[in-house]
């Protein structure tokens, strides 16, 4: 059995998926500076999973979609990192992930629980406003 070549026609169940975010998914909340916000400031919230091997990435994607939940990837992440990046935007979608992940897991950085909890204040439209700003920093413990 060559397990390359199966995993060009693989698709990864729940449990899979979840222990691949759990080991190798990078949740990401960005807070940056935009004076053309309300509160001044622009959140963006994505999971990344990077991995050597294209077809590995694939078979997560086709995963996600069976679960509902879109994800994109390229073959080169960039110029600086030229190998393959599977992401997970849109707070639809992160959300979803977030609630596919087992709770009160110990994972990577105990990330997982603080980034759902994020996800959820973005959701619910609380950071366009100081008080879910103020939140959301002290999430990511810059406050």
């Amino acid at each position: 059995m060559n397990f390359m070549g199966d995993l060009v026609e693989m698709t990864f169940n729940r449990e899979q998926l979840q222990g691949i975010f759990l080991s190798i998914g990078r949740p990401e909340l960005t807070i940056y500076r935009n004076e053309r916000k309300d509160v001044g400031y622009e959140i963006r919230i994505r999971i990344n999973v990077r991995a050597d091997n294209y077809e590995f990435l694939l078979s997560i994607h086709r995963g996600l979609n069976v679960n509902g939940i879109d994800s994109k990837f390229k073959e080169r992440e960039s110029n600086i990192r030229p190998k393959p990046i599977l992401w997970v935007s849109g707070i639809i979608n992160i959300r979803a992930l977030c609630d596919m992940m087992p709770k009160d897991t110990p994972s990577n950085k105990s990330k997982w629980d603080s980034f759902s909890e994020a996800a959820d204040l973005i959701y619910m439209g609380e950071h366009s406003k100081q008080e879910g700003l103020d939140k959301l920093l002290r999430l990511k413990g810059e406050i």
